[in-house]
């Protein structure tokens, strides 16, 4: 039975295609065609401006399911010897695997045009295709194609399969790209690309299973299967024979495009990110023209690139059978291969071993390996580089279709127009696995492969290979031989350097100063190359009769002055040259920001208005606090801009130096007078910006040195009142003059009364 079903399921399987990205040579920026594949923005600005494609292929295998044995299958294969699964691989432990096996790729004729900088178009054409096991038992797997696989003791043994999936999928693409640079700015430029394909689909199988329980009787090589599941499509089981004929070369060519098999539509979109800090040093002056970009030179440091791609489907409607089988049976495998020449004879045969089978025409979409791929791109410095692309699938692996096995990819490489090499080092997602590839590109010949250890270890999940041709036109910058800015092939001396007004030859130089007079702006007097052959004393490349400093050096932007302060105002225009400051204060600073130069400015840290030449007035009262003596209290210009002390308060004072009394002969204050020296207390708080005066008097009773001790002492008493109801002691002056300055007759008692006082005046302080 085994082989029975390994003669069927070979004969399903028609030519099938690749999940690899040629990693070692499309991330080239010389690639052409190969990078759409990628991501389908790359063509634009593209370093090569035309390419015709050839051909490719590219053939390998991917899973986890087993290590392949390269050096087994290499022997028997050149020994001639027959080959069967168990030489393939060496298996795992796994229950339920995943595979691409085998795989194969042909890219047919194409071409790419940079239709100019910003517009690029492609055309590309290619067949492929994905055989694929999603979760599938490796014991049901090896039932059907390792005729040696035995578990038992007698070769009897139960398997179980949960979810699974098997798509095999054959078809032909022809893809248009059109790719555009959206901004162009210099250091950054943004790229958008999209690709839309008409897909041909030539075949397919297809087989889902939700659950599949079984158990084999090696004695009569039969298969007893119980709670079965399966959901199967195909267009290529239909007729008769078809199953074990497969697909003619008379019907080949209208499936290509799709007439007898499937047909559907799909693309790619993608968007590319390049920061290039150094763009201006990609342009070069030839044959007359000046700031040409350099197309022949990849201009950026670092490049991000997302796209999706493999979007769409196939839509199978014509000979399109699909189905489910359920319940439980058993298969022989004497009677399997003469059962099975059509899908009629095998669904009469699955019913009379006990299955049911249910079964339609109706359409089946075949779903594309819609993947994620996310990359970036460093220059390492002159050709070298290094790549990081993360690919990441986005579809349902159990719907019909294929799908893409994440993996990251970094590819280091050294690009150049003619020559690149790259070696893809990639973790994959299926196996857990390291993959080392190399690929190399001369011109547009290339060879390599993705994974290529299985070469040299039979540890290896994977393996494959490519190569291809390609006719490219790359941008190059035009042959200069002399280095004069004028191409070889108009250059009329390519060996000596000239000028293009005279074709590349050299130029005259009638003054005799070493400047060809094409560049010579005073072709008649010797001058300095440093102002394009006029004189320059200064040698600051202003020529002297422009120069409004011909005998000190300066920039040209300030016409050859020097600017000590580096505030872009030559210093014979700079008020203040050794302080920066702006144009609109003829170079002076304004440290407040009054609008107020610190040159005229009398208050220049505290901000003020012009009109006060810059200085506040927090009082409002019209004084500028640089010459208010009272700057916090309005007052008067008559009195420096501090309040005039009123007319009450003399009169108060003048009545206070008299009404305060001591006790007789002492310094004692009497309690009666408390009330008035408090009026006093607010009298000294309401004027805070001036200070008083207390000068205590006496009469002439008494011996004069007495009288002159009691006078210093009676004002020391007031002060002291003071202080205790919290006047600053600094505020108050005092002094004692005795009996010397009486202000009446000491020959009455009222002219004695009034000569006993305390004197009390407020005065601005200094």
């Amino acid at each position: 039975m085994k082989r029975s079903l390994l003669l069927g399921l070979a004969l399903l399987i028609v030519i099938v295609a690749n999940a690899q990205r040629y990693l070692g040579i499309a991330t080239s920026d010389w690639s052409a065609t190969n990078s759409v594949y990628l991501n389908p923005a790359n063509i634009a600005d593209s370093r090569t401006k035309f390419s015709i494609d050839l051909f490719s292929v590219n053939v390998g295998v991917d899973n986890d399911l087993g290590t392949i044995n390269t050096s087994n299958f290499a022997s028997k294969f050149y020994k001639g010897d027959s080959v069967n699964i168990n030489d393939i691989f060496k298996y795992s432990n796994k229950g339920a695997f995943n595979m691409i096996a085998p795989y194969a790729e042909v890219r047919g004729p194409g071409f790419m045009w940079n239709i100019d900088h910003k517009n690029s178009i492609a055309l590309t054409t290619r067949i492929r295709g994905i055989n694929q096991f999603t979760n599938v038992s490796q014991d049901l797997y090896r039932t059907i194609l390792d005729p040696s696989y035995a578990k038992g003791a007698n070769g009897d043994y139960t398997l179980n399969s949960g979810k699974f999936n098997w798509t095999a999928a054959t078809w032909s693409e022809i893809g248009v790209t059109y790719a555009r640079v959206l901004v162009d700015n210099g250091r950054n430029m943004l790229k958008a690309g999209v690709t839309v394909r008409y897909l041909g689909g030539i075949g397919y199988v297809s087989m889902q299973g939700n659950n599949l329980d079984g158990h084999y009787y090696k004695a009569n090589d039969s298969l007893q299967l119980t709670n079965t599941d399966l959901h199967f499509a195909s267009n290529i089981i239909s007729t008769q024979n078809q199953l074990s004929n497969g697909i003619s070369n008379a019907d080949l060519l209208s499936r290509f495009f799709g007439s007898n098999g499937g047909k559907g539509v799909g693309g790619d979109i993608g968007l590319v990110y390049e920061f290039r800090p150094d763009y201006n040093n990609y342009y070069y002056d030839m044959d007359g023209q000046t700031h040409i970009t350099d197309y022949s030179k990849n201009r950026y440091k670092l490049r991000f690139a997302a796209s999706v791609t493999d979007i769409g489907f196939i839509n199978y409607n014509t000979n399109n059978r699909t189905g489910s089988i359920s319940g439980t049976g058993s298969i022989k495998g004497a009677d399997l291969g003469n059962n099975i020449s059509n899908y009629s004879e095998f669904k009469t045969y699955a019913q009379t071993r006990g299955f049911t089978v249910d079964s339609n025409s109706s359409s089946t979409k075949v779903h594309l390996p819609a993947a994620l791929l996310l990359s970036a791109d460093y220059r390492i410095g002159g050709n070298f580089y290094v790549n990081a692309t993360y690919i990441n699938n986005l579809v349902d692996r159990y719907q019909v279709g294929n799908a893409y096995y994440n993996q990251i990819t970094v590819t280091p490489r050294y690009d150049t127009r003619v020559f690149s090499v790259g070696v893809p080092i990639s973790y994959s997602m299926l196996a857990n696995d390291l993959k080392v590839g190399l690929g190399a590109r001369i011109a547009g010949f290339f060879i390599g492969s993705d994974d290529m250890l299985a070469l040299f270890s039979n540890n290896q999940y994977g393996y494959n290979i490519y190569f291809g041709a390609y006719i490219p036109v790359n941008y190059k910058k035009p042959r200069d031989r002399d280095h004069d800015n004028v191409s070889d092939k108009r250059d009329k001396c390519p060996t000596v350097q000239g000028v293009w007004a005279y074709k590349g030859c050299p130029d005259p130089d009638r003054d005799h100063d070493g400047i060809p007079d094409s560049l010579d702006k005073c072709p008649d007097v010797p001058g300095s190359p440093t102002a394009h052959g006029c004189p320059d004393k200064d040698l600051d490349s202003v020529a002297d009769a422009q120069d409004r400093c011909p005998d000190v050096a300066g920039p040209v932007a300030l016409q050859g002055c020097p600017d000590r302060d580096h505030d872009g105002i030559a210093d014979i225009d700079d008020a203040c040259p050794d302080q920066a400051g702006p144009a609109k204060f003829h170079g002076c600073p304004d440290r407040d920001g009054d609008g107020v130069p610190d040159n005229e400015d009398k208050c220049p840290d505290n901000p003020g208005p012009i009109a006060n030449q810059g200085c506040p007035d927090t009082d409002n009262d019209g004084i500028p606090d640089n010459i208010d003596r009272c700057p916090t209290v309005p007052g008067t210009v008559a009195n420096h801009g501090c309040p005039e002390i009123s007319i009450e308060v003399k009169k108060r004072l003048a009545f206070a130096a008299t009404a305060i009394q001591f006790q007789t002969g002492k310094a004692i204050i009497k309690k009666t007078s408390y009330p008035l020296l408090n009026e006093i207390v607010q009298i000294l708080n309401n004027y805070p910006d001036y200070i008083m005066t207390i000068d205590g008097h006496t009469d002439n009773v008494g011996k004069p040195d007495k009288n002159l001790v009691l006078s210093r002492d009676r004002a020391a008493s007031v002060k002291d009142y003071f202080v205790s109801k919290g006047v600053a002691t600094g505020r108050l002056i005092t002094n004692g003059h005795g009996d010397t300055e009486p202000v009446a007759s000491n020959k009455t008692a009222a002219g004695k009364a009034k000569n006993r006082r305390v004197a009390m005046d407020l005065k601005l302080k200094e």
